[in-house]
């Protein structure tokens, strides 16, 4: 089974959280709300860095601001993962890729801060949303978003 890296940013506005809307014909998760990501472009040196554990380095923060202005067209800054602080290791999930086949996904989630840009949905997303912490619990989250935010301490939600 093929393994694939993501970088997962939290982006953060004030006291909002961006949260993108996946088009219905579109795996895997499609018609839930997503965090911003996907697969960082060199997977072999991500896999290296990740058998290191070295996730706070530049290459994975620069992964991070690639996919957040491929996905939305807006700019992050302040990257900082989320491990060790609120969990051991990274998330893994096995799920449909877009070809609908099983695929192993790391997570390498991150906090990070909106820096500017105008939110411009790519061709996979419906729509982009600011929402606040209490609006979570209403929303349809893929299952690893939502694995995420209750051991953020967010659990309270739910």
């Amino acid at each position: 089974m093929k393994t694939v890296i993501d970088v997962v940013a939290i982006v953060r506005k004030g006291d909002d959280f961006l949260l993108g809307k996946k088009k219905v014909d579109n795996p895997p998760y499609e018609g839930a709300w997503h965090t911003l990501g996907g697969s960082v472009e060199d997977q072999p040196k991500a896999m290296e860095l990740f058998k290191k554990q070295d996730f706070n380095n530049e290459y994975f923060q620069e992964e991070v601001k690639r996919q957040v202005k491929k996905q939305a067209n807006i700019d992050v800054d302040n990257i900082r993962n989320i491990v060790p602080k609120f969990r051991h290791q990274p998330r893994e999930a096995i799920t449909h890729n877009r070809d609908k086949v099983d695929q192993r996904f790391i997570f390498l989630e991150y906090f990070c801060d909106y820096a500017g840009g105008e939110i411009i949905p790519n061709e996979y997303f419906e729509t982009w949303e600011w929402h606040k912490k209490e609006d979570l619990k209403d929303l349809k989250l893929t299952p690893p978003s939502r694995e995420m935010y209750v051991e953020l301490g967010w659990d309270w939600l739910w």
